[in-house]
């Protein structure tokens, strides 16, 4: 068998069009970055000139020493009890109370998309998501999970000073075979948003990456637009869905993912009925305490690389 066969990507027809605007919005930020940076070179280039000419006119010249970036670093290795959870499953002690907003980052297919897939931008390369993380690791991101992250915001837990969420939605096999080691290097759980049926994961998969310390969250049964639903099938999506996992993997199943990002205010009181804490969306931002169940997501295309990611965390910061 393969080690990771092509995986189904089921999606409403309007997913295209999402994507293209998405794409689209990236593009233009990063064309303003670059017009932008180029401003910026031409002033330094200026400044040079200037301070040639006054060290030339007697100027102390002495250099001026810049101050060193120092890397992230992990703290200490897994908690004792179980060698297999990685540093940040459990809060350490240099985390600190936490009620503002935090970045919520989207994934789905790690790897290249194949030929004629038809929604090729759903899957972002393996180097490109490396040097994603290592970029949030080099920048002082840690990552924690949505449970993590609630229990700050309403029950006086602690995070990280820059904390942010990683979420892969639907149990694509990457997730286990790439994404898991990937986030074990920095000592990270993730968030798997996981159809209760019809994923490309193994039980033993998803038992591993549990293992791991990762948040499993339920993104229903069979991946529908929940907002198309009647009353009786939007129970079975939602509220079955957690109950097929809680059965199967017998974890707590505290968050939701609405799939294609589709909700509305019906779709939303059965998802409160069925006993969630909280629901992750596809709209772009961070996400804050006061809409625990319209939770902003950052969704990362295999177009935005580590430039478009950095924009998505520096447009959205919030004070």
């Amino acid at each position: 068998m393969a080690e990771d066969p092509t995986p189904k990507l089921d999606w409403p027809d309007e997913r295209r069009a999402q994507l293209e605007a998405r794409r689209r919005d990236q593009s233009r930020r990063r064309l303003r970055r670059r017009r932008l940076l180029g401003g910026v070179a031409l002033a330094a280039a200026a400044a040079a000139v200037v301070a040639i000419l006054l060290a030339g006119s007697g100027s102390d010249g002495g250099a001026t020493k810049s101050p060193r970036r120092s890397a992230h670093k992990s703290s200490a290795g897994p908690p004792k009890g179980n060698s297999e959870l990685v540093r940040n499953a459990t809060p350490q002690p240099d985390w600190a109370p936490h009620t503002g907003p935090v970045p919520i980052l989207e994934y789905h297919v790690l790897g290249m998309p194949p030929a004629g897939t038809t929604y090729p931008e759903l899957f972002v390369g393996r180097a490109d998501f490396s040097r994603q993380m290592d970029w949030l690791g080099s920048n002082g991101y840690q990552a924690v999970t949505l449970e993590q992250m609630e229990k700050a915001w309403y029950d006086g837990g602690t995070l990280p000073a820059k904390p942010v969420v990683l979420s892969f939605d639907d149990g694509y096999r990457p997730q286990f075979t790439f994404a898991l080691p990937e986030l074990r290097k920095h000592g990270w759980p993730g968030v798997l948003n996981l159809k209760a049926e019809g994923s490309d994961l193994y039980t033993s998969n998803v038992e591993a990456m549990i293992s791991a310390g990762w948040e499993l969250a339920a993104h229903t049964i069979h991946h529908l637009d929940l907002t198309t639903l009647d009353s009786s099938q939007l129970k079975e999506e939602v509220a079955g869905s957690r109950a097929i996992l809680k059965r199967e993997y017998g974890v707590p199943v505290a968050d939701f993912c609405y799939p294609a990002g589709r909700f509305d205010a019906t779709v939303i009181a059965a998802v409160k009925a069925a006993g969630y804490t909280g629901a992750t969306t596809e709209i772009p931002g961070y996400a804050s305490r006061d809409k625990p169940y319209e939770l902003d997501r950052y969704e990362i295309l295999g177009s935005s690389g580590v430039q478009g990611m950095a924009e998505d965390l520096r447009s959205g910061k919030q004070s």
